[in-house]
């Protein structure tokens, strides 16, 4: 069980998040979906058993912080938006589900283990963002190079996403659930300096995070 400091509208809560929930192939094209996998599969990575598909791992994986360790060169972040449940109802932040791109290619579930989970200490009421969701803009930047851009209409609703995870025998309650990703511009790339953005262009804000990866 992992005790997670959150802000929202000012205020601070903490929020009990025992495991972590990663969905995956959550695009709401499914052919696109389709396609995506096939891509996956000529680069080594196994198609997954059933789509969306959801990853786990522990609340001691997540970070508010701004650097984050890992094994070699070969990781990415990649640009999410994340479900948590508080006292002020279903709560919106902004994360990276960052990865172990050569495990990837062997195992995806234990090479979601082996990185930090980036996520931002602010987040929104999604109540208030419920009536213009799909123009809610994610993006990510690679090294200062833009490298993910799109509205939240490319996934699933909200409201399917929590029933995929609970068709899959998962708890939402008590649980961090991050919304699978967009693709990457120009195809998977490594670096330093990573940063995620979600923003409402309808109430004029925005949650950023942004983190250095270094090499143990």
């Amino acid at each position: 069980m992992r005790a997670l400091s959150l802000s929202v509208a000012g205020k601070d809560l903490t929020v009990q998040v025992d495991q972590v929930l990663l969905a995956g192939y959550t695009g709401r094209d499914r052919a696109k979906v389709m396609e995506h996998i096939e891509e996956l599969e000529k680069l080594g990575v196994a198609p997954p058993p059933r789509v969306p598909m959801v990853y786990v791992v522990g609340g001691e994986l997540l970070t508010t912080g701004d650097s984050v360790t890992v094994q070699h060169s070969e990781t990415s972040g990649e640009a999410e938006f994340f479900l948590v449940q508080g006292r002020e109802g279903l709560l919106v932040g902004v994360g990276s589900d960052h990865t172990d791109r050569k495990e990837e290619a062997i195992d995806i579930q234990h090479s979601k283990t082996l990185c930090p989970k980036v996520i931002s200490r602010e987040v929104w009421r999604y109540e208030d963002l419920r009536d213009h969701w799909e123009q809610i803009e994610l993006r990510s930047w690679m090294d200062g190079r833009l490298y993910q851009e799109g509205t939240l209409n490319a996934f699933l609703p909200v409201d399917q996403i929590l029933a995929e995870i609970t068709n899959a025998a998962y708890q939402t309650e008590g649980n961090l659930i991050f919304s699978g990703t967009l693709p990457a511009i120009g195809g998977l790339a490594f670096g330093t300096e990573f940063k995620a953005e979600l923003k409402d262009p309808v109430r004029g804000r925005a949650l950023t995070i942004a983190y250095r990866v270094s090499i143990s």
